[in-house]
């Protein structure tokens, strides 16, 4: 209903043309806070534009939160969703300090990067270290939550022996681990600890699985963004 009365609500302002949808609503102390999710990595005034274009004729809801997340997230898993981006409009009676950035229309709001900028996640997406050369990437993983990119190889030279390297945000190793797999009804899993914790990698999408509960994904993250 609430997400119904926002589409209603935003009918009359122009729509940004960078794509976007709602995945959730919940209601908070005199306003609403929405899960939106945007197809890539866009710049700050790209997610202004459409934090704008929701707010737009929205009076009845003085406080509104807006949390931008990318593919491959989900609400169903265990760990929750990355929040890439967030931008908030408070109470117009009480203005935050970090109510700074001004929208088309005006309106005082608060914006910040909760992960990577489209630009550093650019630079991130090209490591490639030295000693992998010779083994195929399957592919590159930015996690906003932990600050890290997950790199997996496979060496095609050793029966397929999968590497995945975890790297900082400057390009260095804090962890490298060669993952047993296991294949148990029909899904290939990467072993990544003692305690059985797993990835597993299909349709460009990395989810993560605790042993504390094998079958709830923990988090997922889609491959190059």
């Amino acid at each position: 209903m609430l997400i119904l009365c926002l589409v209603v609500l935003t009918a009359c302002h122009s729509k940004p043309k960078t794509p976007f949808r709602i995945l959730k609503s919940e209601k908070i102390a005199n306003g609403a806070k929405l899960g939106v999710l945007v197809n890539s990595r866009i710049n700050k005034q790209q997610l202004v534009d459409i934090a704008a274009y929701i707010k737009s004729d929205s009076s009845q809801y003085n406080n509104l939160q807006l949390d931008f997340i990318l593919p491959g997230n989900s609400y169903e898993n265990k760990g929750g969703v990355i929040v890439y981006a967030t931008a908030t409009y408070h109470d117009k009676a009480v203005i935050a300090p970090a109510d700074t950035v001004k929208d088309n229309d005006n309106n005082l709001l608060s914006f910040e990067f909760m992960g990577f900028t489209p630009e550093k996640a650019k630079q991130l997406l090209t490591l490639n270290p030295q000693d992998m050369a010779d083994k195929q990437l399957l592919g590159r993983f930015i996690d906003d939550g932990t600050k890290t990119i997950s790199l997996i190889y496979e060496d095609k030279h050793t029966d397929g022996q999968l590497y995945i390297l975890e790297l900082d945000s400057i390009g260095k190793v804090i962890a490298a681990i060669q993952p047993m797999e296991v294949t148990a009804r029909g899904i290939k899993k990467m072993v990544v600890s003692q305690q059985g914790d797993y990835m597993v990698l299909k349709d460009s999408i990395l989810t993560m699985y605790s042993s504390a509960d094998y079958d709830k994904p923990f988090r997922s993250l889609k491959q190059n963004l």
